[in-house]
């Protein structure tokens, strides 16, 4: 894997930097974890309740790897069942008090969509092109901007990118039932 450097930000108090890695052998305690997911050439966002449009992420329950806690995470924010998925890299972050914490992420490629479980803290799912992510992410700086572009460079040389956009109609039209009114923007 190609050594690339990530910026160093700040989130509130907290010092983050992301390293790229294929396993989490090591890494404790761990935070959180994040997907990217794609579905054809949309970025998949979800929309969570007091922070808004986010890449599929959360804590991990007692007993859960990083792989079944992504998939759980995946299907209650985003109503995604996941066809394949890799580990994209590590977030590492430090608090002002030198606590370390790490947040595994993974890449992926959605298989097909689900209704968002009754009682999510999702408001939805947003399907986007690359290029408009930063126009509606919740917390846009340097370090996102770079890991969402390494993301999209792993996905489209290591999935099979490009669905059929009738599929991603169909997919929405079984998900929930549109009317006359209703529109899907791609």
């Amino acid at each position: 894997m190609a050594s690339i450097k990530f910026p160093t930000v700040r989130w509130h108090e907290t010092v983050v930097t992301f390293r790229p890695r294929r396993t989490w052998r090591g890494l404790q305690p761990v935070y959180a974890v994040l997907l990217f997911a794609f579905f054809g050439d949309r970025v998949v966002l979800s929309d969570i309740e007091g922070r808004g449009w986010s890449v599929p992420s959360g804590h991990l329950q007692e007993g859960e790897t990083p792989e079944q806690a992504i998939r759980r995470e995946a299907q209650e924010e985003a109503g995604i069942v996941l066809n394949k998925m890799e580990p994209l890299g590590v977030y590492l972050l430090q608090e002002a008090d030198g606590t370390r914490w790490y947040a595994p992420v993974f890449v992926g490629e959605v298989a097909h969509f689900m209704s968002i479980p009754e009682g999510s803290e999702s408001h939805g799912v947003l399907l986007i092109p690359p290029e408009d992510v930063q126009e509606v992410y919740h917390l846009w700086d340097p370090l996102i901007a770079q890991v969402f572009q390494y993301a999209l460079a792993r996905y489209r040389e290591r999935f099979r990118p490009g669905v059929p956009l009738r599929e991603v109609y169909e997919q929405f039209a079984r998900v929930q039932p549109m009317s006359e009114n209703d529109t899907l923007t791609l």
